[in-house]
């Protein structure tokens, strides 16, 4: 007896959960298909029923909004904002920490995804494009909102999915700029000794977060200031 379109759809859903956990811990290129079936308690001849490639599965995984940011660190997070803390200071100091460095399964998708499929095909190239655009999109609404810059949405779940909106152009140039520094300073810390690394993530925290009581500091990022 064949099985339902419901039954088949919740079968995709359970591949790309497992699939986006293991990216997320292991990186892309170091995960195969088996793994993934293993972990969603399937077969592997079950994958291709739904999947044409680990490309086309990653993709997949971008698709279905995967999460850059793990529980505990959004957890920490809106603990933060709820005691009325600056949250891109707390982001800054969360990101750039050796908790982080240490725990990738625990932290952010972008170090760990970003060297991998680099050397993969378009579709995973421009998948992870999308990924790095939504990130930079909820990263400038916050440095905005956290401005009082008027017409800003008053809230956006910056692990969901929502558009923002009336963000001004320099806040996601901003953004962009702020992101690179993180995710290259996590890169190159997991790749050097305990020294170099924690020069590397203190210098890139100070830098940020001197920018934000500056103005505009010596960070070149003009919409990183704290306000008030």
């Amino acid at each position: 007896m064949p099985y339902s379109a419901d039954h088949k759809a919740k079968t995709r859903i359970r591949v790309i959960n497992a699939a986006t956990a293991l990216f997320k811990k292991e990186g892309f290129e170091n995960i195969t298909i088996d793994q993934v079936m293993a972990a969603a308690g399937l077969t592997r001849g079950g994958f291709y029923a739904h999947f044409k490639n680990k490309e086309d599965l990653f993709v997949a995984c971008v698709e279905n909004g995967m999460s850059l940011l793990s529980s505990p660190i959004l957890a920490e997070l809106r603990k933060a904002e709820r005691g009325g803390n600056d949250w891109i200071t707390s982001f800054a100091e969360l990101y750039l920490s050796r908790i982080h460095i240490e725990n990738p399964d625990m932290g952010c998708a972008l170090p760990t995804l970003s060297t991998e499929v680099a050397r993969s095909g378009d579709k995973a190239r421009l998948a992870f494009s999308k990924l790095i655009n939504q990130a930079t999109e909820k990263l400038a609404w916050k440095l905005a909102k956290e401005d009082d810059i008027p017409g800003i949405d008053r809230h956006i779940n910056v692990d969901g999915d929502q558009k923002t909106r009336n963000v001004p152009s320099e806040y996601e140039r901003d953004s962009t700029a702020m992101l690179a520094m993180m995710v290259g300073a996590v890169v190159l810390s997991r790749a050097v000794d305990d020294d170099t690394a924690d020069r590397i993530l203190k210098s890139t925290r100070d830098s940020i977060l001197d920018g934000r009581e500056k103005g505009s500091g010596n960070t070149n990022i003009p919409g990183i200031k704290k306000t008030g």
